[in-house]
């Protein structure tokens, strides 16, 4: 049955000719300033702002999704790491070692596994202009937003560095000049109360402001047997404060958004065991009371992933600020300024089982501190036949990470169970990184419309990056790595004691990245363009070495090099509307950022490190067609074919045939909707259904084969609602995800070295219903 569903689905994909979507139709433009964006033609016209200024989506020479709050409503979307179900190509799971409040994205398989703050990752995230360099807090950005859009390909000219995958870019809702407001509330199983609030008040005809924010709450689905109780459950508070100031061709938009997350930890369980590894022999399992992990693996199977018995009292803490101000000012009819200034601060401590049993193997506590400061000036000019924007760009961010882990048995009955330090434990240790990151930028793009339906792209940007760091990686009673204390190679590096135990290291990268295209509007909704686009992410350090020499290894920036083609095109035949738009991509990735296990230092740790090359090639399509206005049916597929062309472990073996990393071959999602033909005045009323698959992969960048393998997994989902009940204000809606209660997981560690390899499940079935009330 499964196998002539996915059968069926693949046909039906081929069938409508495949896509790059974009977005579904009817779904509200995406929020855009009222005087940049381009007149709607048609309720099917959305308005992004991938290129830094409003364009239609069907004018954008590029691989764009966005994805209005309509459509997040509807699919029951809570946080960023779920977008994965509604956008091509777009991979998300959570941080290995780092909870799921640090998802970890991939886009066309350009993604990165480290987490510290020496090293960035592929795909960027954006909180309106802002990018927020860590992902602390992000999966709390989904309420009144306008829209998120998602840039696929690298973005390096006007989103800059790290954008080697994509950027994903989450839009707020702006300040409008009505009163209005809405109050909401989403009831479900696993106890789930979330609220949800907005107000708009506009203070004089050139002041508004807007306030909204959310809070969740649910039980978890993970029920830990020592414990007795769920240890995953959801405890988070978000919300947003903006206003917007404007005079003649002065704009002013300022926005503060806040975080704050309470709740259980990332819940884990014994997946795979090697019977040779350090951690599972006699001799250890005796010194330490351990018991066989083939017993604790035998007795987790059957209980299954969503009860565990690791008697770890697991958590998350997370408090994010953000502000951000964007001022625009018209300096004539073609020339406006705009200058970005932004800042983000970020903290957070978690505690995390990642052996998932009750054998103390590996307890980690991780406590992180960033903040970042950022400041964009523009220049943007539009005449009849040129428009162009230049700017320079400037970030800093400083901050520490701290991983720290045990190993012993954990005593539930500790005073501070939360303090990996207390645990009567042989081995503790810490990874401390105290780190600097600079970047300045200065960029140019402009398109040149030649009359005759041809435009040319053409944009460069120059980045200078430099890393600085402090390093103090130590166990309670010493230094974790050895030093070359009288700097001569010709002595070997020595233990130093606990307070020599700082090592101080910095570099810097540059590079210039680019983008060019070529598109052709053979009708005004018609469009074909090829582009090639050079982008590269920054160098950088590993954290985990255990010698000097290791630590002041730096890792070089890795660039990627792609060519996309591309057509958008809407078809209108009578009544029916059809969407068809389709990409086709091939990059060639250099100097790949890989978080590899060095088996020659002493013990084993993880470092980053330059792996070799890679080509990637795929296409992604989205189709959506409304034979009858009452019905939508919607279509998105990616293909993703990533093969390594070189890749060297840290010992010198090749790993070239290995398996690309967080980059599934075959993700789609088909979906139905039937709309009902309620008069206007009557509100707007659908039902709705859709099928998600993803096929499997490999979860880390250390493949081990049967140990890092993630199984593909499909959900069905639905959805009905009801908005402006009889003209009412009332919206009401109900869902269902998971219809068929798929028992799906990730992976969340591999460390088969040591005797163990950990999941996370996902999602069982949930469902609810939302009542919100507009005034």
């Amino acid at each position: 049955m499964k196998r002539s569903l996915r059968v069926a689905s693949m046909a039906t994909v081929a069938a409508l000719s495949m896509i790059s979507i974009e977005a579904h139709a009817q779904q509200a433009a995406a929020a855009a300033p009222a005087d940049e964006a381009p007149a709607a033609g048609n309720i099917d016209d959305i308005v992004v702002t991938a290129r830094r200024r409003a364009e239609r989506l069907q004018d954008v020479p590029l691989a764009v999704s966005a994805v209005s709050t309509a459509a997040l409503e509807r699919a029951n979307i809570q946080n960023v790491a779920q977008l994965s179900r509604l956008v091509p190509s777009l991979t998300s799971v959570p941080g290995q070692g780092g909870s799921r409040s640090l998802p970890n994205f991939s886009i066309r398989g350009l993604s990165q596994q480290e987490l510290t703050i020496l090293a960035d990752q592929s795909v960027s995230t954006y909180i309106g202009d802002i990018v927020a360099a860590r992902t602390q807090g992000i999966n709390s950005a989904l309420f009144d937003i306008a829209s998120v859009e998602v840039l696929r390909g690298p973005q390096g000219t006007l989103f800059g560095r790290n954008t080697t995958g994509g950027a994903i870019i989450i839009r707020p809702a702006r300040p409008t000049d009505e009163f209005e407001g809405r109050v909401g509330v989403t009831v479900g199983n696993l106890d789930t109360f979330n609220v949800e609030g907005m107000v708009n008040v506009p203070l004089s005809p050139n002041i508004a402001i807007r306030i909204a924010g959310q809070r969740q709450r649910d039980d978890g689905f993970v029920y830990d047997e020592i414990l007795k109780r769920n240890v995953n459950d959801t405890k988070q508070e978000g919300a947003r404060a903006s206003i917007l100031m404007q005079q003649d061709s002065l704009e002013s938009l300022t926005v503060y958004n806040y975080f704050h997350e309470n709740d259980g930890g990332t819940a884990s369980f014994l997946q795979n065991v090697r019977a040779t590894g350090s951690l599972n022999g006699a001799a250890v399992r005796a010194s330490r009371g351990y018991r066989p992990l083939e017993d604790l693996l035998a007795e987790q199977q059957a209980r299954g992933i969503y009860r565990i018995a690791n008697g770890s009292p697991i958590f998350t803490k997370v408090e994010t600020h953000d502000i951000a101000n964007t001022t625009s000012f018209d300096l004539s009819d073609t020339i406006k300024l705009k200058n970005i200034v932004g800042y983000r601060h970020v903290k957070d401590h978690i505690f995390d089982d990642m052996d998932g049993s009750s054998n103390s193997l590996h307890p980690q506590e991780r406590i992180d501190r960033a903040k970042q400061f950022s400041e964009e000036f523009q220049i943007l000019g539009d005449t009849a036949n040129l428009n162009w924007i230049a700017g320079l760009y400037y970030f800093r961010e400083s901050g520490r990470n701290q991983g720290i882990s045990a190993v012993g048995a954990i005593d539930p009955g500790l005073v501070e169970p939360d303090n990996v330090a207390a645990f009567p434990g042989t081995a503790y240790s810490n990874t401390d990184t105290a780190a600097r990151n600079t970047s300045y930028a200065a960029f140019a793009q402009g398109t040149y419309r030649f009359g005759n339906g041809f435009s040319l792209t053409a944009g460069v940007r120059y980045n200078h990056d430099k890393r600085e760091a402090t390093i103090r990686n130590r166990t309670a009673t010493a230094c974790r790595f050895t030093r070359d204390l009288d700097n001569n190679p010709a002595t070997p590096e020595t233990a130093v004691p606990l307070a020599q135990c700082e090592l101080g290291v910095k570099d810097s990268f540059s590079e210039v990245t680019y983008n060019l295209s070529l598109e052709y509007k053979i009708a005004a909704d018609k469009l074909v363009y090829v582009a090639h686009r050079h982008g590269y992410r920054t160098g950088g350090f590993g954290a985990r070495a255990s010698t000097e020499a290791g630590l002041r290894r730096t890792f070089r920036p890795e660039t990627v090099d792609d060519i996309e083609v591309g057509v958008k095109a809407d078809w209108r035949m009578g009544d029916a509307f059809l969407r068809t738009n389709l990409a086709g991509y091939y990059a060639k990735y250099k100097d790949i950022q890989r978080l590899l296990t060095d088996p020659v230092a002493v013990p084993p740790t993880t470092v980053t490190t330059n792996a070799g090359r890679a080509r990637i090639y795929g296409i992604e399509a989205d189709i959506l067609f409304r034979p009858v206005k009452m019905i939508e049916l919607t279509a998105n597929y990616a293909y993703t074919n990533a093969k390594f062309t070189k890749f060297i472990y840290p010992d010198g073996s090749d790993h070239s045939n290995d398996p690309f990393a967080r980059a599934p071959r075959n993700v789609y999602t088909l979906g139905a909707r039937v709309i009902a033909p309620l008069d206007e005045s009557q509100g707007d009323a659908s039902v709705g259904v859709n099928y998600y698959h993803t096929d499997h992969f490999s979860g880390n960048d250390t493949y081990v084969a049967g140990y890092t393998d993630v199984k593909g997994y499909s959900l069905l989902n639905f959805d009905a609602s009801w908005n402006r009940v009889m003209g009412s204000g009332f919206d009401v809606a109900l869902f269902v995800n998971n219809v068929t209660k798929k028992k799906y997981d990730f992976l969340l560690i591999n460390l088969d070295s040591l005797g163990y390899t950990s999941h996370t499940p996902g999602l069982p079935r949930t469902y609810g219903a939302t009542l919100r009330y507009h005034f």
